[in-house]
């Protein structure tokens, strides 16, 4: 069973992956970078999360920091974002070429309604997000391109691309850690060296592999109202940010061996 005592915990791993990070974003303290600013990690009914007990709220600029790769020439990257604003469109996520992230190979900001992603030599424009949480994996190649998808993820055409500048990446950050105007909520990052991320199961709530008849039960337990037990895997089928009753009807159609139609995206 998973236990909820981290935030987003990085761990290297040995599979070609470059850094993870757990759905249960209760503290800040793995980010091996530090934090600045004010971000939240948070328990259940708290915060919004996709997966796990926790997610990691902004509501006043700041963000959380990885300074675990080392000279990464190719970096693929995923991870889920939620954002209430009310005006302006923040760097929510940026990438470095340095420990001291002075040097930018990246960036990626929303404005609630747009995505636009920047690599140094490019730029790709507003790409539509949508209500709710959204979905992002990035693959960023120094001196290539850097492949973007938006509500879907690599095991299906990219959503567009854009030309990347030269550098090896040293750092990133997660957050606004400029000026906020309202909140965003951030859950699942995780970096691999090589092979693509892909998207969680959405539905999968009590995290065994499969959306069944037993996730939509878990979904209707714990929809608010009621609250009563929390699930562990990924509840949110409708990914609005809440877990109610139309996450359990969503589940329930989705579970095997109807799966009429899937959580999610």
């Amino acid at each position: 069973m998973k236990t909820a005592t981290r935030l987003f915990q990085l761990a290297v791993l040995a599979t070609g992956s470059l850094f993870a990070s757990t759905a249960l974003a209760c503290t800040t303290d793995a980010w091996n970078g530090g934090t600045t600013g004010s971000p939240q990690a948070g328990e259940l009914k708290d915060v919004s999360r996709v997966s796990g007990l926790c997610g990691m709220k902004v509501a006043a600029p700041g963000s959380v920091k990885d300074t675990s790769p080392t000279a990464e020439a190719t970096v693929i990257m995923r991870f889920y974002v939620y954002a209430q604003l009310n005006s302006g469109s923040p760097v929510i996520f940026e990438a470095f070429s340095d420990d001291d992230a002075t040097a930018s190979l990246l960036t990626v900001t929303f404005d609630g309604t747009d995505f636009v992603f920047e690599a140094g030599s490019g730029g790709s424009g507003n790409v539509a997000g949508r209500s709710g949480w959204n979905l992002i994996e990035l693959s960023w190649t120094g001196g290539g391109t850097m492949e973007y998808w938006v509500n879907t993820d690599s095991s299906n055409s990219a959503t567009g691309s854009v030309t990347a500048a030269a550098g090896t990446m040293e750092s990133v950050i997660l957050g606004p850690a400029g000026a906020l105007d309202g909140m965003m909520t951030f859950d699942d990052y995780v970096a691999h060296r090589s092979t693509p991320v892909g998207e969680l199961l959405i539905g999968d709530a009590d995290d065994n592999g499969e959306v069944k008849l037993a996730d939509a039960i878990g979904v209707l337990v714990e929809a608010r109202p009621f609250g009563a037990v929390f699930n562990e895997g990924t509840p949110d089928c409708n990914l609005d940010g809440d877990v109610d009753l139309s996450d359990a009807i969503g589940v329930l159609i989705a579970a095997r061996p109807f799966g009429a139609v899937p959580c999610g995206f």
